[in-house]
């Protein structure tokens, strides 16, 4: 199975950002630049080997331009004429700060790009992205991205996993008890067929909650599909967290027991 692998949080201003969790007593750990799309980045490592990506653009002039051109027909041709990452992260970028997307980690890049496309989901990849940290090391990976947004996208690294994923017990330790993804949520305009896309790609059986969510579980995190647009990951519960700022949970991160 699939492992999870990261959480996708746009944030305004990257430092500030950093300043903000680390108020709210989250671990942050820097990050770096990307080469394919113009953003930058810093990661909060979790113990379940997953992490929180606080994502913004390097200048923040060029964010409120994408959010200008978003929804009009010229940023449509703007995303036909860019490539398969920039279509896949500008549009998170224009959207709204917060919980934007989602990524499986997964040892078998073709094999899965193969199971998506038997299934009829139009996807790009695997394509090479990479990020230079703070200190000038480069980092390489592949990635596979559907066009819809309300799957995940896949990740498998080409450096070592260990110097992109924050591990350390210093840096996964943080004072307001995080300690993984317990939930990831989604909207969906139909719920049944997308519990069901997820389900068969993932190998999961989707099941109805006391609360009337569509939920899939996985090993040791769960996937809820509730009704709504736009479609794709909006939430996420963090397991070992008794209470967060109002702050975080504007951004889509919430306590696992809300």
């Amino acid at each position: 199975m699939d492992s999870l692998d990261h959480v996708v949080i746009v944030v305004p201003r990257l430092a500030e950002a950093e300043v903000l969790f680390r108020s709210a007593s989250f671990t942050v750990t820097p990050g770096g630049r990307h080469d394919a799309v113009p953003t930058e980045n810093a990661l909060i490592g979790l113990a379940d080997g997953s992490y929180l990506e606080l994502l913004a653009a390097r200048d923040p002039a060029a964010r409120e331009e994408w959010r200008a051109r978003s929804g009009t027909s010229a940023w449509e041709r703007h995303l036909k004429g860019v490539s398969a990452i920039a279509r896949r992260f500008l549009p998170t970028m224009a959207g709204p700060d917060g919980v934007g997307d989602w990524a499986l980690c997964t040892a078998a890049l073709l094999a899965r790009a193969a199971d998506l496309r038997r299934a009829g989901h139009a996807a790009a990849g695997p394509v090479p992205m990479s990020r230079v940290r703070r200190g000038g090391e480069r980092l390489a990976w592949e990635l596979l991205l559907p066009e819809s947004r309300r799957l995940p996208f896949w990740i498998a690294d080409r450096s070592s996993r260990d110097r992109r994923v924050p591990g350390s017990a210093q840096a996964t330790t943080h004072a307001n008890g995080a300690s993984g993804v317990a939930v990831v949520r989604i909207r969906a305009e139909n719920v049944p067929t997308t519990a069901l896309e997820l389900g068969d790609l993932l190998g999961a059986l989707p099941s109805v909650t006391p609360n009337g969510a569509t939920r899939l579980e996985m090993n040791g995190w769960r996937i809820e599909v509730t009704p709504g647009a736009p479609e794709g990951l909006h939430a996420v519960s963090l397991a070992g967290v008794a209470s967060l700022p109002e702050d975080i949970r504007a951004l889509g991160v919430w306590p696992e027991a809300d």
